[in-house]
C-alpha cells in the first residue's frame, strides 16, 4: 500500500508547537518572542527565596536596606531604582546581575527618567543628582556578580559615605564591565564608589568605567589592580573623577602578592588608615612599566613610609620603564590625584622607601621623599 504524503502545512497544524516557515516547520520559539511592557514592582522587604528580576518590570527599593538573604538573579535589561537613602546587601544571599553590553543592568535614582522612564510620574520636575541612594553592599557573602551594569547616582545613607558598590571581605566576588558614575564625594571623603578595601585576593575588578565620582576606587594590599579599568568618561574624555586616582588602604587585610599595573591614574598609599605600610617578608608586589606611586601625608610629620624588609626583590619591576614614586601633591606625573586643582609636589612631603638598617634607597626615580 502507497505510503499517505501529509503537506507540509498539514504536519505544521497538527504539531502545536511548530509553525510554516518558507515551507518547512520551524520551533515556534525560533520566531515568536514574547513582548512585555515594563510596569514598577515595588521592593521594601528582605528577599528570602531564590528570586529573579526581569527586563519587563521596573524594580523599585523603597527600603533604607532590602536584605538579600537568598539567590537573587538580576536578568540582562533590567532596571533597579532607589529611594533616598535606599539599598541593597547581600547578606546571607548572593546577587548575580549577568546584563550584556547591549542590555546592560541599571541602578539608579527613583528620579531617573533615561532608564525606564518616568516612573515617580514628576514629568520633568526631578532630575537624578548625586547621593539620591546610598549603596549596594556585597557584606561578609562570597560569590557575587555584577557584569555589565551601571550604577549610577548613589553614595548616600544617613551620612554621606561615598560608596556605590561595596565590595566587602566575602570570596570571589567581582565586577567587570561595568560603570560607576555621578557618585557622591569629594577631596576631603575617604572612601570610594568602589571599596575593595577589605577583599581578599580572589575578588576581581575588570575592564570598568569610573567617572564623575569623588574617589573612585580604594583597594586592598591584596587587590590586583590593572589597565582593562578606565578613569574617564568615553563619551567626553575630560570628564574624570575629583581625586582621579586608586586610592590603597593598607591596615584592613593581609597583603598578598599582587600585581599593579593601571598607567592611566596613580596608586596613592597613605592618609586613610595609617602612616606606613610595613609589607611582609615573603610578600611582593609587581609594577607594570610606567605605573605612579603616590604617597599622601598622613601626618604633617614625618608623612608615609613604604618599608620593604627583604629589599628590592620585594618591589619587581621598581625601576622598570616609566614607574615613578612621588607626593600625593605632584600632579605632574598622572594628573591632579588629590583634587586641589593644579598643584605640585613639596619636597618632605612623605618620609621614602626604607629596608632593612633602616637604610632608605635614594633612586633617582623617586621624588618629594625625605630621605
Amino acid at each position: 500500500m502507497k505510503p499517505t504524503l501529509f503537506p507540509a502545512m498539514v504536519l505544521c497544524t497538527m504539531m502545536v508547537a511548530f509553525v510554516l516557515v518558507n515551507g518547512g516547520c520551524t520551533k515556534k520559539s525560533d520566531v515568536i518572542t514574547p513582548d512585555c511592557t515594563p510596569t514598577v514592582v515595588e521592593v521594601g522587604a528582605s528577599i528570602s527565596t531564590a528570586t529573579t528580576w526581569d527586563a519587563c518590570h521596573i524594580y523599585h527599593i523603597t527600603n533604607l536596606q532590602v536584605n538579600v538573604n537568598a539567590p537573587l538573579t538580576i536578568e540582562a535589561g533590567t532596571v533597579i531604582k532607589f529611594d533616598k537613602d535606599a539599598g541593597m546587601l547581600s547578606a546571607t544571599g548572593t546577587i548575580t546581575a549577568n546584563g550584556t553590553a547591549a542590555k546592560p543592568i541599571i541602578f539608579t535614582s527613583w528620579k531617573d527618567d533615561s532608564f525606564g522612564g518616568d516612573n515617580n510620574g514628576d514629568g520633568s520636575a526631578t532630575k537624578p543628582q548625586k547621593a539620591d541612594w546610598h549603596w549596594i553592599s556585597f557584606g561578609k557573602s562570597s560569590g557575587n556578580t555584577l557584569n555589565y551594569c551601571k550604577i549610577l547616582y548613589a553614595g548616600s545613607g544617613s551620612v554621606d559615605v561615598e560608596r556605590a558598590l561595596n565590595m566587602g571581605d566575602g570570596t570571589n566576588n567581582s565586577i567587570t564591565n561595568s560603570v560607576i558614575a555621578h557618585t557622591a564625594g569629594g577631596a576631603t571623603q575617604g572612601a570610594a564608589a568602589l571599596d575593595m578595601a577589605r577583599c581578599p585576593h580572589s575578588c576581581i575588578a575588570t575592564g570598568n568605567t569610573f567617572y564623575d565620582n569623588g574617589h573612585p576606587v580604594i583597594i586592598g594590599v591584596a587587590s590586583d589592580f590593572d589597565n582593562s579599568n578606565v578613569f574617564h568618561n568615553p563619551a567626553n574624555t575630560s570628564q574624570t573623577n575629583i581625586c582621579n586616582g586608586i586610592f590603597v588602604d593598607c591596615v584592613d587585610v593581609t597583603a598578598v602578592d599582587a600585581t599593579w599595573s593601571n598607567t592611566e591614574v596613580a596608586y596613592v598609599l597613605g592618609g586613610w588608615s595609617g602612616n606606613s605600610w610595613y609589607m611582609p617578608t615573603s610578600v611582593k608586589r609587581t609594577l607594570g612599566d610606567n605605573v605612579v606611586l603616590k604617597f599622601a601625608t598622613h601626618t604633617p610629620t614625618p608623612g608615609f613610609s613604604f618599608y620593604i624588609p627583604a629589599g628590592v626583590s620585594q618591589l619587581v619591576n621598581y625601576s622598570g620603564p616609566g614607574v615613578e614614586f612621588t607626593s600625593y601633591e605632584d600632579d605632574s606625573r598622572k594628573g591632579d590625584t588629590n583634587g586641589d586643582g593644579v598643584s605640585s609636589g613639596t619636597n618632605g612631603s612623605w618620609e621614602g622607601i626604607e629596608t632593612t638598617g633602616p637604610n632608605w634607597y635614594k633612586w633617582s626615580n623617586i621624588h618629594f621623599a625625605t630621605h
